[in-house]
């Protein structure tokens, strides 16, 4: 037998396995079982880094915020120097809406070796981190 039959037959055997024996994995009538609720939801804090965003904040920091987790969560954006207004803005954006608490935070100047994008994450998740949550979720405000 060629290379080219014994490939064909290898090719052929394959399918037929996939077909007849993986439990008919192209039907579409096959669903996952029904999700239910976990008894109790992890926590969960945001992190998210601006700089001079407040162009676009108004669209994405109240979405972020009204998100409905039933579990404990909380956003920390951290103002990266922002020349704009972007602390005061994310602040007034929170106040008087219900939804996810925001805490806003200014880290200051970055130390020698660091970025500003980056030392505010690691600012961010250093707040995040003193609440002991089981997730950390990193996000950029103008997403």
């Amino acid at each position: 037998m060629s290379v080219v039959a014994w490939t064909a037959a290898g090719s052929l055997a394959a399918w037929l396995w996939l077909l007849l024996c993986q439990g008919f994995f192209w039907r579409t009538d096959v669903r996952l079982p029904p999700a239910r609720e976990p008894d109790s939801w992890p926590s969960v804090c945001v992190v998210v880094p601006a700089r001079d965003e407040a162009e676009v904040l108004p669209a994405s920091l109240p979405a972020l915020l009204a998100q409905d987790y039933p579990g404990r969560a909380e956003v920390f954006l951290v103002d990266d120097g922002s020349t704009d207004g972007t602390g005061a803005l994310a602040r007034e954006l929170a106040r008087g809406r219900g939804g996810l608490p925001l805490t806003v935070d200014a880290p200051g100047e970055p130390p020698a070796g660091w970025t500003g994008k980056l030392w505010a994450v690691r600012h961010g998740i250093a707040l995040a981190r003193a609440r002991d949550p089981q997730y950390l979720l990193l996000t950029d405000a103008d997403i």
